[in-house]
């Protein structure tokens, strides 16, 4: 099992990608296993449907990470293991050994991310309060939101099917977002907040846990550290 890494950044975040960087190295990660990312490796397929994706609406309201991240795990091996972090985000020593120690315990779980301290509900999108089932909107209220800018995946056919599906339930809430902006919500988050209340592979780290005890991913990384 090896731990792979990748990023995203438009031009006017590759300064902060090549720190990031650095910090990886300095953590444990080999060079050949880190991908850093950018537009252009955005497929012509992924403009067939958001022709209007860019920077200016965050490259299709965030549709960019699941689709990326797929093309990826598919150059990987069954049972590899990768680590998205936004460029923004500094990683500590010790993220990597977490993470392998994490996925040899964990053997059902498949896609890893730390929870927010806010419910659900505080940034979901007009797109979601309009289509989510009660039982859905009535756990968005006691249930708390994902960090979407980490996360962990480990590599199988069954991890790329919900990828698929985060990417294509992101798909159709950004056609409604190109006609009424909201900036306001976290539309790639939302998203894998629905698809952990139907996968069980899904574990979702709890926020409160690690202030009490400092347990969780979060130990690793410093959040906005790079700005």
């Amino acid at each position: 099992m090896k731990i792979h890494f990748c990023s995203f950044a438009s031009e006017n975040f590759i300064c902060r990608q090549n720190l990031q960087k650095e910090f990886l190295l300095e953590s444990g990660f080999s060079e050949e296993n880190i991908y850093l990312l950018n537009p252009s490796n955005l497929s012509k397929d992924f403009y067939k449907y958001q022709p209007n994706a860019s920077e200016l609406n965050c490259f299709g309201w965030f549709t960019f990470k699941p689709y990326l991240l797929i093309s990826i795990l598919e150059k990987l091996k069954e049972g590899d293991i990768l680590l998205y972090m936004d460029v923004n985000d500094k990683p500590l020593k010790g993220i990597k050994k977490y993470l392998e120690n994490f996925f040899l315990e964990n053997k059902k779980i498949n896609i890893l991310a730390p929870k927010t301290n806010y419910p659900n509900i505080k940034f979901l999108s007009r797109f979601h309060k309009q289509n989510l089932s009660i039982e859905l909107i009535f756990s968005s209220f006691i249930n708390f939101q994902p960090e979407a800018g980490t996360i962990a995946i480990k590599n199988s056919p069954h991890t790329i099917s919900i990828l698929w599906s985060w990417y294509y339930l992101t798909l159709i809430q950004s056609q409604e977002l190109d006609k009424f902006h909201d900036n306001k919500s976290r539309h790639d988050q939302e998203t894998l907040f629905i698809l952990s209340r139907i996968y069980k592979s899904i574990k979702l780290e709890s926020w409160l846990i690690y202030k009490i005890i400092g347990k969780g991913i979060r130990k690793f990384i410093k959040y906005e550290n790079l700005r």
